[in-house]
């Protein structure tokens, strides 16, 4: 399996930006405009559905690479009205999930069940532990039968965190995120939130992906320090 090395998903998501503004002619402005590019650019269906019956688990949303959709689950649109960030993530992970590993794949699993092949389902949880499992046929009204939890298994480390890699650099692109963290003189963490407005993601993702650009590190203090985390451990050591 490819381990994505993080230039590698800037630069893949960032052609998946141009091609979304040469495909539509529209400069490309936070908050990114997840819901299109899926559809227009990665070619997947989004969906908004129930999703029921995995037992120990809350799932955000899955991808049903077999049909190449991506379900978000209604049940949570109170949450995720509270907190669009997480529903814009949920979806660009789904993606990631398509981008990275499952449209090159044999996306059905007919060898585990007699009869007709099923779907592989790949979700993200109330948890954030990303699974698989097996779903079942898909009754009349588009509703979630599992037909195997035993089959449930946890993405790789590999895949986890490429995939959350990859929301990160969709959302917020090196080339619309540094300019908006240098033109906000970033201090403290109001002026975080109100870059977390601006891309309309969580202010985790937020801190994570400008930590991973190397722009700032949380103390364990929850300060805010201008730099890595070895710039940060190298000046400590100064005193």
């Amino acid at each position: 399996m490819k381990f994505w090395r993080n230039d590698e998903l800037d630069d893949r998501t960032a052609g998946h930006l141009a091609d979304y503004e040469r495909r539509t002619s529209r400069k490309l402005e936070p908050p990114i405009p997840i819901e299109l590019i899926i559809e227009h650019v990665l070619d997947l269906r989004l969906c908004y559905d129930s999703i029921h019956g995995v037992p120990g688990l809350s799932v955000f949303g899955c991808l049903s690479p077999a049909r190449k959709t991506v379900f978000v689950n209604q049940d949570y649109r109170a949450l995720f009205d509270e907190k669009p960030g997480l529903e814009r993530f949920t979806i660009a992970h789904e993606a990631g999930h398509w981008d990275l590993f499952e449209q090159n794949t044999d996306t059905e699993t007919g060898a585990l069940f007699s009869g007709p092949a099923h779907d592989v389902v790949l979700c993200r949880t109330r948890l954030g532990v990303p699974v698989k499992f097996i779903k079942g046929l898909w009754m009349e009204d588009d509703k979630f039968e599992v037909l195997s939890y035993l089959q449930r298994k946890q993405d790789s480390p590999t895949v986890a965190s490429a995939v959350d890699r990859y929301a990160g650099a969709m959302l917020m692109p090196k080339s619309l995120l540094l300019p908006a963290f240098r033109k906000a003189s970033v201090r403290d963490w109001p002026d975080l939130y109100a870059i977390r407005d601006k891309f309309n993601v969580s202010i985790t993702a937020l801190v994570v992906r400008l930590e991973r650009l190397g722009q700032i590190f949380v103390t364990e203090d929850k300060k805010i320090f201008l730099g890595t985390r070895e710039e940060y451990e190298g000046q400590q050591r100064l005193f």
